[in-house]
């Protein structure tokens, strides 16, 4: 999670993140995503949270961040 962050950080700057009851909210632009796990007991174990690269696609697309930033992070998108 942390590799996620700092491409929000970098990509999506403004950006607001907060613990919902089961996952992450992510906000930006008026969009929101509400894809990102909050990890087994959420709060600090979300650092220990893998993702597969469909979730981080779909939060790219649905947030509008720019695909190329994006792939500076996760080669693989």
């Amino acid at each position: 999670m942390g590799a996620v962050f700092a491409m929000l950080d970098e990509c999506a700057p403004g950006h607001t993140r907060r613990v919902g009851n089961h996952r992450l909210v992510v906000t930006w632009r008026g969009a929101s995503y509400l894809g990102l796990p909050k990890g087994p007991g959420g709060g600090a174990a979300v650092a220990a949270v893998v993702l597969d690269y469909a979730r981080i696609r779909k939060a790219v697309r649905m947030l509008g961040i720019d695909p190329d930033c994006a792939r500076r992070h996760f080669a693989g998108l």
